[in-house]
C-alpha cells in the first residue's frame, strides 16, 4: 500500500478562484501611494533627492586615477571646499576627488604611493587631528573604501549605474540618514552609563557624479540647524580621557609615539609620489568659533601641522592662518564652506598655486 506521504500524486494545489488582476492593481495603488507618502515626509524634513557618496561612487573615481593628472585627498572640508569646475576652468580638466567625510586621509596617500604610478598633482586636505586618529570611522571609511575597490566586480558596477538614476529622483534612499537601523538608533533611548560614540552630524551635503560635494541650502540658512550639528561637533573634537590602566603621562608618551610613527610613513608616501615627478600640495582649510578652540587646545599648529608639514616637505603648504584673504569666512557650522565661499576659497587657493608654478 502507498505511503500517503511518500505518493505525490495524492497531493494536489488548489488555486483560490479570485481576482487576481484588481488585487495586483490594490497592490499597486498601496505600494504607490505608501511610497510617496514616505518620500514627501523626508523631503519635508529637508532631504532632496542626490548620489549616495558610497563605496561604488569612490571606487568609480579611484579607477580613474592614473600616471598624470590631478587628485584630491582629505576629509569633508576639502571634500566641501574645492570647486572641481573651477579647477577645470584654471587648468583644463577637473580633478579626481578622493576626499571622505570624516577621514583620516593618510590611507589614502599610501595607497596612491604604494598601488598606482600617480606622478601628477595630489592636493591632500589637512584636519590635524584627524591624521592621528588610529580607529573608528576615521579609519574605517578609508579602510574599507580601498578593500572594496581593490574587489570591485563588474556585477557591483552594473548595480551601481542601475542605483544611480533612483538616487536622483528619490530623497528616501539616502543611505547616510535613512536605513532603518539609523532611524532607530535615534529613537531607541541609550542605557544609563552605557558607553557609546559622540553621535555622527546629520546629512548636510549634496554630492554629484564627480563627487563635487557641497553644503545643503537648509545649512547656511536654518540658525536652528547650525546650532544642533554645532552641539555635536563638541564632543566629536575632544578627545577622550586616556584608558585607565594607563597614566596620562604614559597615554601622552605613546601618543607622542604614534605622531612620530604617522610623520614618518606620511614622509615616505610623499617622498615616493615626489621621486616619479609627482607634485604634493597640503591645504589646512579653515575653522571657527567652538571647533577651533577646540583644535587649538587639542591638536595646535605648532604640535600638529608644523612638525608634520617640516617633515613631509610637500611642495607646497597653504594654511588658511597665513593668508587674511583665506581666514575672513564665516563657517555655518563652525568647519565647512558654505558652496559660494567654497568658490571663492578655490580661486584664491588656485590662484597661489599659479604664482608658485602649478
Amino acid at each position: 500500500m502507498p505511503s500517503s506521504i511518500s505518493n505525490s500524486n495524492d497531493i494536489t494545489r488548489v488555486v483560490p478562484n479570485h481576482h487576481w488582476f484588481p488585487i495586483a492593481l490594490m497592490v499597486l495603488i498601496t505600494t504607490t501611494m505608501l511610497t510617496l507618502g514616505w518620500e514627501l515626509y523626508w523631503r519635508n524634513q529637508g532631504y532632496e533627492p542626490g548620489l549616495d557618496d558610497n563605496k561604488d561612487l569612490w571606487a568609480q573615481t579611484r579607477e580613474k586615477v592614473s600616471k598624470k593628472g590631478t587628485v584630491i585627498i582629505g576629509a569633508s572640508r576639502i571634500l566641501f571646499g574645492f570647486d572641481l569646475s573651477e579647477y577645470e576652468k584654471r587648468f583644463g580638466k577637473k580633478p579626481l576627488q578622493l576626499a571622505t567625510v570624516g577621514t583620516n586621509p593618510t590611507f589614502y596617500l599610501h595607497d596612491i604611493a604604494n598601488h598606482t604610478e600617480f606622478a601628477g598633482t595630489l592636493i591632500v586636505g589637512v584636519t590635524p587631528m584627524l591624521w592621528y586618529v588610529p580607529e573608528g570611522m576615521p579609519v574605517e571609511t578609508p579602510t574599507k573604501n580601498i578593500e572594496y575597490f581593490n574587489r570591485w566586480s563588474l556585477a557591483q558596477k552594473i548595480n551601481h549605474s542601475l542605483d544611480q538614476p533612483l538616487q536622483k529622483i528619490f530623497a528616501f534612499l539616502n543611505s547616510e540618514d535613512l536605513p532603518l537601523k539609523k532611524l532607530m538608533d535615534h529613537k531607541i533611548p541609550n542605557r544609563v552609563g552605557a558607553a557609546i560614540p559622540p553621535r555622527i552630524p546629520p546629512y548636510f551635503m549634496k554630492i554629484d557624479k564627480n563627487r563635487q560635494g557641497q553644503m545643503i541650502e537648509k545649512m547656511e540658512t536654518n540658525i536652528e540647524f547650525q546650532n544642533f550639528v554645532r552641539n555635536i561637533w563638541i564632543p566629536l573634537f575632544t578627545p577622550p580621557p586616556p584608558p585607565p590602566q594607563f597614566t596620562p603621562e604614559q597615554f601622552m608618551e605613546m601618543f607622542k609615539g604614534l605622531m612620530a610613527k604617522v610623520r614618518g610613513e606620511v614622509a615616505a608616501s610623499v617622498a615616493k609620489i615626489q621621486k616619479r615627478g609627482g607634485k604634493v600640495i597640503f591645504i589646512r582649510y579653515p575653522s571657527s568659533g567652538k571647533v577651533r578652540e577646540l583644535e587649538n587646545k587639542f591638536g595646535p599648529r605648532p604640535g600638529f601641522y608644523g612638525p608634520l608639514v617640516a617633515e613631509a616637505q610637500p611642495d607646497l603648504s597653504i594654511h588658511f592662518e597665513d593668508y587674511p584673504e583665506l581666514s575672513d569666512y564665516e563657517l555655518p557650522e563652525w568647519s565647512h564652506l558654505t558652496k559660494k565661499d567654497a568658490t571663492e576659497f578655490t580661486q584664491k587657493i588656485l590662484a597661489m598655486m599659479k604664482d608658485k608654478g602649478f
